[in-house]
């Protein structure tokens, strides 16, 4: 069975195929073929009449490929357009949609809204689109990741205009058949639920999800201090007083010669003696700076910054951030491991690296999610690497802050004055204030039949709606799944009449009924809402009445599954970070952000693992791209290389 689109045949991440392994051997099934030099991206192959399609940067080239399904050989590459490496660092390193192949045709959509048909025999365009210039779209914060869908002779896509929120095109020509505006006012559509502000149902006649025995024995006790959220709708958030593991201003050890501290710097054993001392805001070239660092910029791309900091207890933390200074890009290492890094390119970096792009502001903090368990009970060590944006850059600058997360009030990203000319006005904006309703978002739109009427239903930057597939109408309107931030990624679900949606970022998700009065109008019921299922970008599966998902944002996760009916919590497992998911011949398949894939046999009462294995010549980046099931083989891709293993039984 061919995978030809984004999650597979159904749009719902389930594969056909039978006959494949139940259970993993230790060093997992057998690598069939690799393949090396595909470009950088996130974007998940598609498996059709023996062809293997995705899409990469390959250095300023945004470009199409199809590779022998045989032994992965580039059968060819077309050139979509030039490479878009403006914006956020997250995603920079290439694009993230899967082509859906129809026919002999394939559609694509670049990360600066290029949307085109092309040949998939020889990777000839057809035609093309600008979703922004041709059909009025604004580009998304983290720019376009949907992968189209293919519905009978329409091409559905997610613009995010004001009059063009969706658009449907004519699949063989390209013509608009018709756009779809989503109204900016009122609280639910039609009386269907919102957010729980005036208007609308009453979001308190939902039910709210309990938790089994089992899950609460099932995952360590931390794990509810660590998800409680803010409440939904705060007027002013409170003023609490956060705890502050490391402050602003301190005193940090650190190397500006030029040279190159050797392979063991960001551990804690290392021997720091000969290396400088003083307190942030260190750099050169502002006249801000409370430490001057060495002024040798045609020789020194590299600064380094080492502090030794205790922690009596980690479990007692609350959910942190790493508010930065950096200029130009930063890697920082927390007692030797890499947690974060920040303007900077994939792959493996050296002394010589430089910054992806020059810093737009030098001054302000980049704010970041940090896990509690990334400290340990005694000394920790924090390492930073800051690195130049080019050989000519005429400052430097760094500070960090790490401590407890203020809710409502310290926003992940960029600094307000980043933020302000490049996304909130005219780019979809960051932060809630600074969406309109119609604003795409990162997830991909699903069809779905109700009482004899098709509709295409989509996650938005604000929420989750449903347009009437014959003409665009909008129907009904859910903004609970959608978060604050405008990073809603995950494909909606339908299924047992109930559309299903979720967010990181605090929002969580919640279920609603669809159905229709007596004037014919669709409604949009909420059943349940949970925080137990905060799905970032991963995606969610329903086996057998149970939801399947990681809950959990940039901080990290793990996987949790749920009464799909009652959103109830069934268990949730550690052993299963937070990652993507597919399901074939009665097992999930789950990758990992860290790379490793696991086999697991679902199972409402606990979690069954049933193999998994480590990826070899994994990148620095995190392991984002989905796993794919096609004709027996498991397809899993990290920027640059694709591996394909043998998983099938005989």
């Amino acid at each position: 069975f061919d995978w030809p689109q984004w999650q597979g045949p159904d749009r719902n991440a389930v594969s056909k195929q039978r006959g494949l392994l139940k259970e993993w051997t230790e060093d997992g099934p057998p690598l069939a073929w690799r393949i090396e030099g595909l470009g950088g991206g996130y974007s998940a192959p598609s498996i059709a009449a023996g062809r293997i399609y995705g899409m990469s940067s390959r250095g300023d080239d945004e470009v199409v490929w199809a590779l022998s399904e045989v032994d992965g050989k580039e059968l060819w590459g077309t050139r979509l357009g030039p490479a878009l490496r403006e914006g956020m660092p997250q995603g920079r390193e290439g694009p993230g949609c899967t082509p859906t192949v129809d026919g002999d045709r394939l559609y694509v959509l670049g990360l600066g809204g290029d949307l085109a048909c092309l040949q998939a025999q020889d990777g000839k365009i057809i035609w093309r689109h600008s979703l922004t210039d041709d059909l009025g779209g604004r580009l998304p914060t983290w720019r376009y990741n949907e992968s189209p869908l293919v519905d009978g002779d329409k091409l559905i896509c997610t613009p995010g205009g004001e009059e063009a929120t969706l658009v449907a095109l004519d699949k063989l020509t390209g013509d608009v058949i018709w756009k779809s505006k989503v109204p900016e006012g009122g609280d639910g559509a039609d009386g269907g639920p919102g957010r729980g502000r005036g208007g609308g149902a009453d979001p308190g006649a939902a039910r709210q999800p309990s938790e089994s025995a089992g899950q609460r024995n099932s995952a360590s006790g931390d794990l509810d201090r660590e998800e409680r959220q803010q409440p939904r709708e705060t007027p002013a958030p409170p003023r609490v007083q956060p705890v502050i593991v490391i402050p602003a201003g301190s005193r940090w050890k650190f190397l500006d010669t030029g040279a190159s501290p050797g392979p063991d710097w960001t551990k804690l054993d290392f021997k720091d003696d000969a290396w400088r001392e003083g307190p942030a805001q260190l750099g050169y070239g502002d006249g801000d700076e409370k430490t001057r660092l060495n002024d040798a910029r045609d020789n020194y791309p590299t600064y380094y910054f080492r502090l030794m900091f205790e922690v009596k207890d980690p479990s007692k933390l609350k959910p942190l951030v790493l508010r930065l200074i950096r200029d130009d890009g930063a890697v920082v290492f927390i007692n030797g491991r890499e947690v974060l890094r920040d303007n900077m390119p994939t792959g493996s970096l050296d002394h010589d690296t430089h910054a992806a792009d020059v810093a737009v502001v030098e001054n302000e903090f980049y704010v970041h999610d940090v896990a509690p368990n990334q400290l340990v009970a005694g000394n920790n060590i924090i390492a930073v690497e800051v690195h130049q944006a080019n050989a000519n850059s005429s400052d430097v600058s760094f500070d960090l802050e790490l401590r407890e997360k203020v809710p409502g009030r310290d926003v992940v990203g960029a600094p307000r004055a980043e933020r302000q000319p490049g996304f909130e006005r005219g780019r979809g904006g960051f932060g809630r204030g600074g969406f309109s309703r119609s604003a795409a978002a990162y997830a991909s739109a699903i069809a779905i039949d109700f009482d004899g009427q098709r509709q295409y239903v989509q996650l938005l930057a604000t929420t989750l709606v449903g347009v009437a597939a014959s003409d665009g109408k909008f129907l009904w309107r859910y903004d609970r799944p959608a978060n604050r931030m405008g990073i809603n990624c995950s494909t909606p679900l339908y299924h047992d009449r109930l559309v299903f949606a979720a967010s990181a970022y605090g929002a969580g998700g919640g279920a609603v009924k669809l159905s229709k009065d007596a004037s014919g109008a669709v409604r949009a019921e909420e059943v349940y809402s949970t925080t137990r299922m905060q799905n970032h970008h991963g995606g969610m599966i329903v086996v057998d009445g149970c939801l399947y998902g990681a809950n959990g944002g940039n901080e990290g996760g793990f996987l949790a599954c749920l009464d799909f009916q009652t959103g109830d919590v069934l268990w949730r497992d550690r052993k299963a970070p937070k990652g993507s998911l597919a399901l074939a011949d009665g097992r999930l398949y789950c990758r990992t952000e860290d790379g490793t894939m696991l086999l697991i046999e679902p199972n409402r009462e606990q979690y069954v693992e049933r193999g998994r294995f480590e990826q070899p010549d994994r990148t620095r980046s995190p392991a984002w791209t989905h796993p794919v099931i096609a004709n027996g083989r498991l397809y899993v891709r990290d920027q640059d290389l694709l591996l394909c293993y043998d998983i099938r039984q005989d």
